[in-house]
């Protein structure tokens, strides 16, 4: 129904300004940011977990051994959802959220990849959304600004 996917949105919404907040949290206290070795913007799948490892303090599901003590102060930047262990930190339509992170630190990130509707176009230091079930609409999708 139209509230439902309207409530998944605004969850959606909440939850990747978290993700932010932790981010930005992270980087004031480490001075960099929490991106694992081998990270790529935008590509959730492949460092997803460490990510959130760095950010909760607790390990995710799939992450990588390496990543365990990258939270040397193990400081929780983001609180975790209940079934965290097993489901990892998940969008409201259970996926991976797209993140965008300013590696190089110029002052923005460039989007590229799945959204093609938003390739090239550059934003702040970070950037999130949400393919909302995977919707091949990208007018369903939830963005983080």
């Amino acid at each position: 129904s139209t509230i439902r996917l309207q409530a998944k949105k605004v969850r959606a919404k909440s939850e990747m300004s978290a993700i932010i907040t932790a981010i930005k949290s992270y980087d004031a206290t480490y001075g960099v940011y929490p991106t694992p070795t081998g990270w790529i913007n935008g590509n959730t799948d492949a460092k997803y977990s460490d990510i959130m490892t760095l950010l909760t303090d607790v390990l995710a599901p799939s992450t990588e051994a390496a990543y365990t003590n990258g939270n040397s102060r193990n400081i929780k930047f983001l609180d975790v959802p209940n079934d965290y262990s097993t489901a990892n930190y998940l969008d409201p339509w259970s996926n991976y959220y797209k993140i965008y992170i300013d590696t190089d630190y110029d002052g923005q990130v460039t989007v590229s990849g799945g959204d093609s509707s938003h390739n090239g176009i550059k934003y702040g230091e970070i950037f999130i959304y949400s393919t909302a079930n995977n919707d091949s609409s990208t007018s369903n999708y939830v963005y983080s600004w």
